[in-house]
C-alpha cells in the first residue's frame, strides 16, 4: 500500500504492519538521510474519506521513541517529500542509528479532504504509537 524512498537507496515497499491501521518503515543509518519520500503504491487506494498520516520517530536521550507528525498522503495527494535533516540533528544526537516512519490510516472530515487530516491526527489516531 505504501512505499518509502531515501536518495541513494532502494525503494522500500515492505512496511511492517504493527496494528490494523499502522505501518512502519525502519530507516537505518539515519545520519546520512536528509529527505524521505513517502508514497502510495497505487495498488490499493484508501477507502472513501480516509488518508494516511506520516510520522517520524526518533529516540529521546533515554532511547524512548518520540513521534512527530510530518504530513499526510491521500488518494488526492498520493506522495510527499519530507526534509528530516533538521529534525534528526536536533533530537537524535548519540542515541542510535535507526529512524522510523509510521503511516497511520485516519478518517478525514470530508471526502479526500487533505487539509482536515492535519487536525484529525491527535483525536482520531491518538498519541499511542507503536
Amino acid at each position: 500500500m505504501f512505499g518509502c524512498l531515501v536518495a541513494g537507496r532502494l525503494v522500500q515497499t515492505a512496511a511492517q504492519q504493527v496494528a490494523e491501521d499502522k505501518f512502519v518503515f525502519d530507516l537505518p543509518d539515519y545520519e546520512n538521510i536528509n529527505h524521505v519520500v513517502v508514497f502510495m503504491l497505487g495498488t490499493i487506494p484508501f477507502p472513501e474519506g480516509m488518508g494516511g498520516s506520516v510520522y517520524f520517530s526518533y529516540p529521546d536521550s533515554s532511547g524512548m521513541p518520540v513521534w512527530q507528525l510530518l504530513g499526510f498522503v491521500t488518494n488526492g495527494k498520493p506522495s510527499a517529500i519530507f526534509k528530516i535533516s533538521g529534525l534528526k540533528s536536533v533530537h537524535t544526537k548519540n542515541v542510535g542509528q535507526l529512524l522510523q516512519f509510521c503511516f497511520i490510516i485516519c478518517c478525514l472530515s470530508g471526502p479526500d479532504d487533505t487539509k482536515s487530516i492535519r487536525n484529525v491526527h491527535s483525536s482520531k489516531c491518538g498519541s499511542e504509537m507503536v
